[in-house]
């Protein structure tokens, strides 16, 4: 029975596979949750909050996709606000109000905030009826902006996301990998929480929001701390949080698109990981302390459909922990290998469906080259 039992745990990686991407997928094919309700007639007034650090010149990047974006120019503003750069980005970032002065707010913080401080600064200096807070990294698919807004002609939406695509896509095996995350994620994952309205996490990378659901939420986000240690990371999964909690739906649009770098060196990218895991952790732990607030704004269904997941993964980590002087450290090592193999040919699978679909989903984004061989480690040139 112990040996039964142990054999289901090499499972949990495929059942989460099956749960997000199978799911996820069969949702987006027989349901509307990948096709939100749209207007496109609905043009309010849109402050973007651009919170930039150590950005350099690239920030123009961003500035000028915002302003190509097929948005009425006297209806759209940029608050741009500097966190303390110690390179040159707030030096580019006055070029581009000099440039600009009639879209462009160019603030700076005291001393080094972090991102949640920033967007709220930021936001005290807007005038926006929809504010969409980005990275100071991202490029704007010229239909964002439109796509974002018309979502919100649904009263009950108080948050929009939308697809966060991968600049980098053949740099090296990092950025190969998080180009199928990213894209299996927004594409197809999501679909499970969006067909409730109810998605627990709209990336930070591209959060659009009405301008007194981010007013009614600002004051936990820069107060918010974890057994009274203050938090700077994961803003965007707690202010999803705040905002269902409020009772509006939160949603993701895959045809609003935006673009931007991921982590090439293994160092970067762990350290990513490891603050979202944090988040995920923070957040799964708040919401369990509160789960029957949880069930009665939200409804029973998608509040397991968000918590059961995070649950599992949690669960399987403690697994293996415990599993070394449990059973050996033979057995977690082939937990781990049979993981690996698993995760293995789902990219294989992926990165094929990434090159077949990805410029009819997200036009102008960049192919995979070579995806099987570039999958093994072998880049071509």
């Amino acid at each position: 029975m112990i040996e039964v039992q142990r054999q289901l745990w090499h499972l949990v990686p495929l059942m989460l596979l099956c749960y997000f991407f199978t799911g996820g997928l069969l949702l987006r094919l027989i349901t509307k949750a990948a096709k939100p309700l749209k207007d496109y007639t609905h043009q309010p007034r849109v402050s973007i909050l651009l919170p930039v650090y150590n950005e350099g010149m690239h920030v123009l990047e961003t500035i000028n996709s915002v302003l190509n974006a097929d948005w009425p120019t006297d209806k759209l503003e940029i608050v741009a606000i500097d966190d303390c750069s110690v390179d040159d980005s707030y030096d580019y970032l006055l070029k581009a109000q000099s440039k600009h002065p009639h879209h462009i707010q160019v603030l700076r913080n005291s001393v080094n905030s972090g991102k949640h401080i920033s967007i709220i600064n930021a936001l005290a200096r807007s005038n926006g009826e929809i504010v969409i807070c980005i990275d100071s990294d991202c490029i704007f698919d010229t239909k964002v902006i439109r796509e974002l807004v018309a979502c919100f002609c649904d009263p009950k939406v108080g948050a929009v996301g939308g697809h966060i695509g991968i600049l980098n896509v053949n740099e090296n095996i990092f950025t190969l990998c998080q180009t199928l995350v990213y894209f299996m994620t927004f594409q197809v994952g999501k679909m499970i929480q969006n067909v409730h309205g109810r998605v627990f996490c709209i990336s930070g990378c591209l959060f659009a929001m009405r301008r007194e659901v981010f007013l009614s939420v600002a004051s936990q986000v820069r107060a918010r701390n974890w057994f009274g240690m203050k938090v700077r990371d994961g803003e965007d999964r707690f202010m999803t949080h705040m905002i269902l909690m409020r009772g509006w739906k939160t949603l993701i649009n895959p045809a609003a698109i935006c673009w931007t770098s991921a982590p090439t060196r293994f160092n970067e990218l762990f350290g990513q990981q490891l603050r979202w895991r944090r988040s995920a952790m923070r957040d799964t732990f708040w919401t369990l302390m509160r789960l029957p607030q949880h069930f009665q704004i939200m409804g029973v269904r998608a509040a397991a459909v968000a918590i059961i997941p995070e649950l599992l993964i949690i669960i399987w980590a403690l697994y293996l922990i415990t599993a070394i002087p449990m059973a050996g450290l033979g057995h977690t090592l082939d937990v781990l290998a049979i993981s690996f193999l698993m995760f293995c040919s789902f990219f294989v699978v992926t990165a094929l469906v990434y090159n077949r679909s990805i410029q009819t989903i997200a036009t102008g984004s960049v192919p995979i080259k070579y995806p099987i061989k570039a999958l093994l480690g072998e880049h071509g040139s």
